[in-house]
């Protein structure tokens, strides 16, 4: 059972989501329902919920605010949001979920499942993360990624991710000092995040930071080294695409 409140100043997108909550999440216990900071904040800290939704503008500050108000962050954390396609993009970057308004079945569905497989990650760190990077605009040298890992998430420049590799429903993140992590996400979700910041697909299991290509080699149909000494195999699919941006990137 999740004990769950609704933090939103939004009348109509709270008693939708309370309804489809109530109709169809049997495991949800909705606890209740602040329209403010000010109220939000009273109602976390008298319920001390496992889940909070929570509204990102309200007329008294931010969900961010809210946020910094609280001591502790032992909940998960889903925000609600009719914010642009570049903050949503935002929140991807982070280890937090979303649903974007209007409020719809499918979205609550697809949310609740994940936030039922996974452990609580959500601290003040990993909001600042997903701050900073709205705040900042589309910036390509200064963004950072918050990947969950086992026993909490890890925060990172997107400028140290060497390449990634595809493992089923999973992928292999290298670093830049040799190191490694496996994350729950999906190389095309890694694909979608980091295309604007150097990177290329260049095989249906690994996406590369161009940056840190070192070689092209025209062996067995095409190969890349990477400055970690890899050498990987070029899919003719991706071939083109990665001769282009490889020479566009040395003008």
């Amino acid at each position: 059972m999740y004990r769950t409140v609704i933090v939103d100043d939004d009348k109509l997108a709270s008693k939708v989501l309370s309804r489809i909550l109530s109709s169809n999440f049997p495991e949800i216990q909705l606890l209740g329902i602040a329209d403010s900071v000010k109220s939000g904040v009273e109602l976390i800290t008298d319920e001390k919920p496992d889940l909070v939704f929570l509204d990102i503008e309200m007329p008294d500050g931010t969900g961010f605010g809210l946020i910094e108000q609280l001591p502790d962050v032992n909940f998960k954390l889903v925000f609600t949001t009719s914010y642009s396609d570049y903050a949503i993009k935002a929140f991807k970057y982070s280890a937090f979920d979303y649903i974007v308004k209007p409020v719809l079945l499918e979205n609550v569905n697809s949310t609740i499942s994940r936030i039922t497989e996974i452990p609580i990650l959500h601290e003040k760190q990993i909001v600042d993360v997903v701050k900073k990077n709205i705040d900042s605009g589309e910036t390509k040298t200064d963004a950072t990624i918050a990947l969950p890992e086992m026993n909490g998430f890890a925060i990172i420049k997107v400028d140290n991710i060497v390449r990634c590799e595809g493992e089923r429903n999973y992928t292999r993140v290298f670093y830049k000092d040799e190191t490694s992590v496996l994350v729950s996400r999906t190389l095309l979700e890694f694909d979608q995040l980091l295309v604007s910041h150097g990177f290329c697909r260049i095989h249906r299991s690994h996406l590369v930071n161009l940056n840190c290509v070192s070689r092209y080699l025209k062996t067995d149909g095409g190969i890349v080294e990477m400055t970690d000494k890899v050498q990987l195999k070029v899919s003719p699919k991706y071939k083109e695409e990665l001769l282009d941006k490889l020479l566009h990137t040395r003008l």
